[in-house]
């Protein structure tokens, strides 16, 4: 039996595989005039137009574009970002992203956002839809230096309820790692099956379709953000929402739901509020929210 090189059998599965493979690879630094985009490299559908300033030219905003506008089954997207000293940089998507019906090759999202001495970054995208049948991976890395603070989100919608449709099956594996002067301090490894009773159970994401979490760490972050956020924190049949901090320097909110728009402007609120502590800098809606 004669076996192929690996990079042979990968372009073999290229060639006969619908799927997308894109890749985006992102790199800011900054410079006498503030904070720019050196370097935009991308393969296949994955891309940034351009950089916007709508802040100033102290912080330097992109919108990350998936052409396709839904990840289906075998595809993966890779995105890696390197933000300079200094930088801060603010991303986001267009819309929401959406996660189909996976026959049967899961589908994949990589991202990894690596952070220089005194960087910032805020992680803005839209919610994840997933579709009924979906088979995804969601992967979240990030790395940095004590100097540097990150506030990001991420917002998962399981099925699409506007439609009527319940996310009956399917699977979702998350994986979301830190990493703060070169030490692993914040790992989360979940599986969600939609056949799985317990994961519809109180102790896991109960009746709720739409769970979100949000990450804030920096040199700002302590225990008495805990106490001054805690009063944000709702706690309704359709709405709830708690908020902790790790030893680790992490301040965790947590949000469940049965409605996308209340769960996503609950999030704008607290990041509005979050952003002058976290990151020393007023908070600005994105002109994207409002269209």
């Amino acid at each position: 039996m004669f076996l192929a090189p690996d990079n042979a059998v990968k372009q073999l599965f290229r060639s006969l595989s619908p799927s997308w493979l894109a890749k985006l690879s992102l790199s800011y630094e900054r410079t006498p005039i503030g904070t720019v985009l050196k370097k935009s490299l991308h393969e296949g559908p994955l891309r940034v137009q351009k950089a916007l300033y709508p802040e100033g030219d102290d912080i330097c905003h992109s919108i990350i574009i998936h052409p396709p506008a839904g990840i289906a089954g075998g595809d993966t997207l890779d995105i890696d970002v390197s933000i300079g000293a200094d930088c801060h940089t603010v991303l986001s998507t267009p819309s929401a992203t959406k996660w189909y019906k996976s026959f049967k090759n899961p589908a994949t999202q990589s991202i990894q956002f690596e952070l220089g001495e005194g960087a910032k970054l805020d992680w803005l995208p839209q919610e994840n839809i997933f579709f009924k049948g979906a088979n995804s991976n969601v992967l979240t890395k990030l790395i940095l230096p004590s100097s540097a603070s990150y506030i990001g989100w991420d917002a998962m919608m399981l099925g699409r309820h506007a439609s009527g449709e319940e996310w009956s099956s399917g699977h979702i594996h998350v994986l979301n790692e830190v990493r703060r002067d070169g030490k692993l301090i914040w790992i989360e490894n979940g599986h969600i099956d939609a056949q799985d009773i317990y994961s519809k159970s109180l102790p896991q994401l109960g009746p709720w379709p739409i769970c979100s979490t949000l990450l804030a760490i920096g040199p700002r972050c302590s225990n008495a953000l805990v106490e001054q956020f805690s009063a944000m924190m709702p706690w309704t049949d359709s709405l709830r929402a708690g908020v902790t901090f790790m030893p680790q320097g992490i301040l965790v909110v947590r949000v469940v739901s049965s409605d996308i728009e209340s769960a996503r402007n609950l999030m704008v609120d607290i990041w509005t509020k979050l952003r002058p502590i976290v990151h020393g800098v007023n908070a600005q809606p994105l002109r994207l929210w409002a269209s």
